[in-house]
C-alpha cells in the first residue's frame, strides 16, 4: 500500500472551504486539526493493516484502503469519519488500534441492525444526523456515487432488507404499512390498532388474540415487543428500519420464529440539531414532525427531544354524526432521549416516549351488500329467514314455497332501509351510533448502559413498556341494538438484557448474553345491547310470535322484545401473564481470510398463566327473563322451557315469575306462589319463553373464573457457514432453527394449551458489488418447514362434548373455533435486494420475492361461508396456499437528485410496491379473493445544498387502487386511497 499521508494533509488544507461549520466555530484551526487528525489516522491505519495477524489481514486492511480513499475522494466522506474520531476520543476506540472505529454492519454475527448501540458505544456518540451519505440509494450533490445503506449489509450472512430515515422522511412514511411496504416479502396486515398484524414470507398473519406470541417480531431501539400493536403508531425521528428474514434469537432480545422489524430512531450528539417539518394535505391532514438536541454539558451529557402531530379526516363520512369520519387520525407523540458519558469507557442512554389517549374512529369501516342466498351446492343460504340475516330484517326474504315476506315492520318507518344498508361503498360512507372509536394509548422507558472493559462491550437494557386500547363497535345501523360492544388491553411488559460483545479482529468474534421479559395483560370482551337488540337478533320464528303474530298479545310482545336484552352487558375478563427468561449467544469463526463458520444457540424457559372468566355485568331491563344459571353462574331467573311451562322452582322464583306475568299481561298476583304465572294462557307463555330464548341466545355461555399454565423449554439455533469469494462476493448457506412459544388458553371455560411452533429454514444467499460497488445486489432462497404452525382452527369444544356425552347424543364429539396447531405448513421462495448506481444523480432500487407458502397438513379448518353446507365441523385445507400470502411481490424504486444554481437541488423519489393476488380471510372463502395490487408513492421537491430548507410535493397511493376482497357479505376497503400534500422542512 503506497499512500502518501502528506499529500492527504495538504489535501485536506486546500478543501477547507468545503468542511462544514459545525465542525468548529473557528473554521480555520479546525480545518488544520481535521486534516492532522486524517493524516495520523491513515498513518495508523496503514502500520495496523500491515502489522495485522494474517488470518484477518486482507479483511482489516482492505477496510482501512477504503476509509483512506474515501477520505480522500469525498469531503462529505472526511467530515463523517472526522465526527468518528471525535466520538472516538470522548469515548475510547474499541478497536485498539486508534483506527477510524469500524460500524457495526462490519461484524457478521448478530447484526439486529447496521447502527444498533448494543455493539459499539463510540456509535451512539458518533451518530449524528449530517450523515447523509449513508442513505439507501440517496446520490450526493456533486453528482458522485455516494455509500447506500444496502452496502453495509455485505457482511451481514442472512436475507435482510434495510430502509433509511431519510428514505421514509421523503415520502412521509411513518407506520408500519409504509415502513414494509419498501421491503421485499413483508406484509403489514391491516386492521385496528389492535388487531393489525406483520407477516413475513407469508407466515404470521393472525386475527385478535393476546396469548399467542407473533410470528414476527418488533424491535424499537433495542427494546423487544412482546404484542404486535404496541408498533401500531406514528414513528418519527428514525434513523433505518431493518427487515430479518427466518427464525431469530440467538442474537439477543425476544425470539421470532420466522421474522423481525427492527426500527432505530436517531440517537442523541453532542452536535448541536435542529429539525422541523410540517406537512399539510388533502383530508385535512396536519403532520409536525421535530427534533432537537446538542450538548448539555460537553463531553459529558447531550439530549435530544423530538415530537410528531399526525391529524387527519378520515375518508369515509358518517351519516349519523357528520363530526366523525372513518379512520381518522389523532396523535400526539413526543421522545425525550439523554446521552451519558461519564467516562471514556461507558455510555449512558435513557430514553422515554409517550403518546396520551386519543380516540380514533379505524374500528366498524365495513361496506355491506346482500350475501349470497346460495350455498355452493345450490342449498338456500336461510330458508324461511330462520338465521335472522340483516336482509330478513331490513329487506325480507324468499321462503322455501317461493312466497315473498317482507321486512320487519319494527324498522320500519325510521329513516334507515335496506338500501342505506347495503349503499355505504357508494355513498362512501358509514352510518351507525355507536361514534366512540378506539382509545389508544402507549408510553415507555429504557436504561441502555455500555462499558468498554478489557477488548469487549457489556451492555444493559432495561425495559418497561405499558399500552392500552379500548374499542366501541356498533352492528353498522343508527338502531339501538349493539351499546359498549368491542374490546379493551391493559398491558404491560418489563424486560431485562445483558450482552457481552467482543472487539472485532480475532480468530473468533462472539456475543452472549441474558434475556428477561415479564409481561402482564388483561383483556375484556365486551357485550352490550340497548332497547331494538332483540327485535335485531330475534329469529323470524321469533320475531312473529313476539309481534307479528301476536294478536291481541302485540303490545305485551313488543315490550317483551325490547326488554329481553335493553340495557344488559356481558364481560368476558381474560388476564394473561408471562414470565420468559433465555441465555443466547452466537459467535463467527475465521479459519481463513475466505472461509468463516457461524454457530449459535438460544435456550429459553417460558411460563404462561391464563385465567378467563364469563359473567352478567348488568341486567338491564330484563333481569327477570334470566335463566337460573349458565354452567354454575347464578343469574337469578326462574326455571322455563322454550314454550315458557314452568320447571322445578323455589318460592322465590316462583315470584319472580309471578312478577312477570304481572308486568307484561296485567295478571294479578295472589298470595300463591305461581298461580300468576300459571294463569297465563299458553300463547302468552310462549311469549314470555320466547324473550328468555332471545336472551340467553345472546348472552350465551357464562363460566367462572379457570385457569390455565403452560411451561416449556424452546431452542433457537444457527449454524451457517460463509465463504467470501472475492472482495465483491461472499455467500453464506444458514440453517435455522426456532420454536415460538406455545400458549396457555381458555376454551370455552375450560384450561387448554397450544403446542409451541417449531420452524425449520434453510437458506442459500449471495451478497455481491458488481462494477466498483455501483450495482449491489444480494438474493437468496430459502425454504421453512414449519410444524405446529399457530393460528385459529376448529379444536374440540370439551364442554359441549361433556354435554352431549351426558345427553346421550350419538355422536357427542363437539368442535369450536380457537387457537390451536396446524399440524404442517411449507414455505419456499427466492428473496432479492439490490441497488443501481448507474447513472449520476440517480439511484435505482429493485426489491422482490417469488414466495410460496402452503398449508401441507391442514385437516381441522373452519368451512368457509360458501361450503357451510358441508356436514361436519371442519374441511381439509392441506395445499391451500395461507392467508394473506402473495406469490409474486415487488418493490420499486427510484431517486433523482440534482443540483442548479449552486445553492439548490433538484429532487424527486418513487416507490412502488406490488402484490400478487391473494386471499385475505382467514377460513379462505372464494369471497375473500383479492386481485394483485400495487401502491406507489412520489415526492417532488426543491432543496438547498445544504439542506437547511426543503420543499416537497408528496401523493400517495398516486393511482388510487383500492382493490380488496369482496367478502360474503361485506368488506372493508383499502383505508387510505390516493392523498396528495406538501411537506416543508427546515435544519440548523
Amino acid at each position: 500500500m503506497n499512500y502518501n499521508s502528506i499529500s492527504a494533509f495538504t489535501d485536506g488544507i486546500s478543501r477547507q472551504q468545503g468542511i462544514p461549520h459545525t465542525v468548529s466555530r473557528k473554521k480555520t484551526l479546525s480545518v488544520c486539526v481535521a486534516a492532522a487528525l486524517v493524516a495520523c489516522s491513515s498513518i495508523m491505519a496503514i502500520e495496523d493493516a500491515d502489522a495485522a495477524d494474517s488470518k484477518r489481514k486482507s479483511k482489516n486492511k482492505i477496510h482501512k484502503v477504503d476509509v483512506v480513499n474515501e477520505l480522500q475522494a469525498e469531503n462529505a466522506r472526511l467530515r463523517e469519519q472526522l465526527e468518528q474520531l471525535q466520538a472516538a476520543q470522548k469515548v475510547g476506540a474499541t478497536s485498539g488500534t486508534g483506527a477510524i472505529p469500524a460500524t457495526s454492519a462490519t461484524s457478521t454475527i448478530g447484526a439486529e441492525t447496521p447502527d444498533a448501540a448494543t455493539t459499539e458505544p463510540a456509535e451512539v456518540v458518533a451518530q449524528a444526523e449530517v450523515e447523509e451519505t449513508k442513505d439507501l440509494g440517496e446520490v450526493v450533490v456533486s453528482g458522485r456515487r455516494a455509500k447506500p445503506l444496502l452496502e453495509k449489509l455485505h457482511d451481514v450472512k442472512q436475507s435482510e432488507s434495510i430502509i433509511s430515515g431519510k428514505d421514509l422522511d421523503k415520502q412521509l412514511v411513518q407506520d408500519l404499512g409504509g415502513i414494509t411496504r419498501r421491503a421485499s416479502n413483508v406484509q403489514f396486515n391491516q386492521n385496528n390498532t389492535r388487531g393489525a398484524s406483520l407477516s413475513v414470507r407469508g407466515v404470521g398473519k393472525r386475527s385478535f388474540t393476546e396469548t399467542q406470541d407473533p410470528s414476527v417480531g418488533i424491535t424499537v431501539d433495542n427494546v423487544s415487543y412482546g404484542l404486535s400493536q404496541l408498533a401500531n403508531f406514528s414513528f418519527y425521528d428514525v434513523d433505518n428500519a431493518v427487515v430479518t428474514r427466518g427464525p431469530r434469537g440467538t442474537e439477543g432480545g425476544l425470539s421470532a420464529s420466522s421474522g423481525k422489524v427492527i426500527i432505530t430512531s436517531k440517537a442523541p450528539t453532542f452536535t448541536p440539531t435542529a429539525d422541523l417539518s410540517v406537512a399539510y394535505g388533502q383530508q385535512e391532514t396536519l403532520v409536525i414532525k421535530g427534533a432537537l438536541g446538542g450538548a448539555v454539558v460537553d463531553d459529558l451529557l447531550a439530549w435530544r427531544g423530538s415530537f410528531i402531530v399526525d391529524k387527519a379526516k378520515g375518508y369515509y363520512g358518517q351519516e349519523y354524526d357528520s363530526n366523525y369520519s372513518l379512520y381518522n387520525r389523532d396523535r400526539l407523540s413526543g421522545r425525550m432521549q439523554l446521552l451519558f458519558t461519564p467516562t471514556s469507557t461507558i455510555t449512558t442512554r435513557l430514553m422515554a416516549d409517550f403518546e396520551p389517549k386519543q380516540p380514533q374512529l379505524q374500528n366498524g369501516l365495513n361496506f355491506y351488500h346482500a350475501q349470497p342466498q346460495n350455498y355452493a351446492n345450490g342449498s338456500l343460504v336461510d330458508p324461511n329467514g330462520a338465521g335472522s340475516l340483516a336482509s330478513t330484517r331490513l329487506y325480507g326474504f324468499t321462503n322455501t314455497s317461493g312466497a315473498f315476506t317482507g321486512p320487519r315492520a319494527y324498522f320500519q318507518g325510521r329513516g334507515f332501509n335496506w338500501n342505506d344498508y347495503i349503499g355505504g361503498e357508494a355513498r362512501k360512507t358509514v352510518w351507525f351510533d355507536q361514534n366512540k372509536g378506539q382509545t389508544v394509548s402507549n408510553q415507555g422507558a429504557s436504561l441502555q448502559t455500555d462499558w468498554s472493559v478489557a477488548d469487549h462491550v457489556l451492555s444493559s437494557i432495561t425495559a418497561v413498556r405499558q399500552y392500552r386500547f379500548d374499542a366501541h363497535n356498533d352492528e353498522y345501523t343508527p338502531f339501538d341494538i349493539n351499546v359498549d360492544n368491542g374490546g379493551g388491553v391493559n398491558y404491560s411488559q418489563y424486560t431485562q438484557e445483558i450482552k457481552i460483545k467482543n472487539n472485532l479482529g480475532g480468530f473468533f468474534d462472539y456475543k452472549a448474553g441474558l434475556f428477561g421479559m415479564k409481561t402482564n395483560d388483561t383483556i375484556d370482551s365486551k357485550n352490550g345491547w340497548g332497547s331494538d337488540a332483540g327485535a335485531w337478533f330475534a329469529t323470524n320464528a321469533q320475531y312473529n310470535i313476539l309481534d307479528k303474530n301476536a294478536g291481541t298479545n302485540r303490545g305485551a310482545g313488543l315490550a317483551l322484545l325490547k326488554d329481553s336484552l335493553q340495557d344488559a352487558r356481558v364481560k368476558q375478563a381474560t388476564k394473561v401473564s408471562t414470565l420468559s427468561g433465555a441465555i443466547f449467544g452466537e459467535g463467527e469463526l475465521h479459519f481463513t481470510d475466505k472461509f468463516s463458520l457461524i454457530p449459535g444457540l438460544r435456550v429459553t424457559k417460558e411460563h404462561r398463566e391464563t385465567a378467563d372468566n364469563r359473567i352478567v355485568t348488568a341486567n338491564g331491563a330484563g333481569s327477570a327473563l334470566n335463566p337460573v344459571a349458565v354452567r354454575g353462574v347464578q343469574t337469578g331467573g326462574f326455571n322455563s322451557n322454550a314454550t315458557g311451562v314452568l320447571g322445578a322452582n323455589s318460592a322465590t322464583q316462583l315470584q319472580l315469575a309471578d312478577s312477570v306475568a304481572n308486568r307484561y299481561f296485567g295478571t294479578a298476583i295472589t298470595n300463591t306462589a305461581g298461580a300468576a304465572y300459571n294463569s297465563l294462557t299458553a300463547a302468552q307463555k310462549t311469549q314470555i319463553g320466547t324473550a328468555k330464548t332471545v336472551r340467553a341466545n345472546q348472552i350465551g355461555q357464562l363460566y367462572n373464573t379457570a385457569n390455565s399454565e403452560y411451561d416449556a423449554v424452546l431452542f433457537t439455533g444457527q449454524f451457517t457457514p460463509t465463504y467470501k469469494i472475492n472482495d465483491d462476493l461472499t455467500t453464506y448457506v444458514s440453517w435455522q432453527y426456532g420454536q415460538k412459544s406455545g400458549s396457555a388458553i381458555v376454551t370455552n371455560g375450560l384450561p387448554d394449551t397450544v403446542k409451541p411452533e417449531e420452524t425449520n429454514a434453510a437458506e442459500l444467499g449471495l451478497k455481491s458489488f458488481w462494477l466498483d460497488k455501483k450495482v449491489i445486489v444480494n438474493v437468496d432462497t430459502f425454504i421453512m418447514d414449519i410444524k405446529n404452525y399457530q393460528q385459529t382452527v376448529q379444536v374440540v369444544d370439551q364442554f359441549s362434548t361433556n354435554q352431549n356425552i351426558a345427553n346421550g347424543v350419538v355422536n357427542p364429539l363437539a368442535y369450536t373455533a380457537a387457537q390451536g396447531n396446524v399440524n404442517k405448513v411449507r414455505v419456499h421462495g427466492v428473496e432479492l435486494d439490490s441497488v443501481f448506481n448507474l447513472i449520476p444523480d440517480l439511484s435505482l432500487r429493485l426489491n422482490g420475492a417469488y414466495n410460496i407458502a402452503k398449508y401441507v397438513d391442514y385437516k381441522n379448518a373452519a368451512k368457509p361461508e360458501e361450503l357451510a353446507y358441508l356436514p361436519g365441523s371442519f374441511v381439509d385445507m392441506s395445499g391451500k396456499t395461507l392467508p394473506g400470502a402473495s406469490k409474486w411481490s415487488f418493490v420499486v424504486g427510484a431517486d433523482y437528485s440534482k443540483p442548479f444554481y449552486n445553492k439548490y437541488v433538484f429532487h424527486t423519489s418513487v416507490t412502488t410496491n406490488f402484490q400478487s393476488g391473494y386471499n385475505n380471510t382467514d377460513n379462505l372463502s372464494v369471497y375473500g379473493t383479492t386481485n394483485p395490487r400495487s401502491l406507489t408513492d412520489l415526492a417532488v421537491g426543491v432543496g438547498t445544498k445544504n439542506n437547511i430548507l426543503d420543499a416537497s410535493f408528496i401523493v400517495k397511493n398516486l393511482f388510487n387502487n383500492n382493490e380488496h376482497e369482496q367478502g360474503w357479505n361485506s368488506y372493508s376497503p383499502y383505508p387510505y386511497p390516493v392523498w396528495y400534500g406538501v411537506q416543508l422542512s427546515a435544519k440548523m
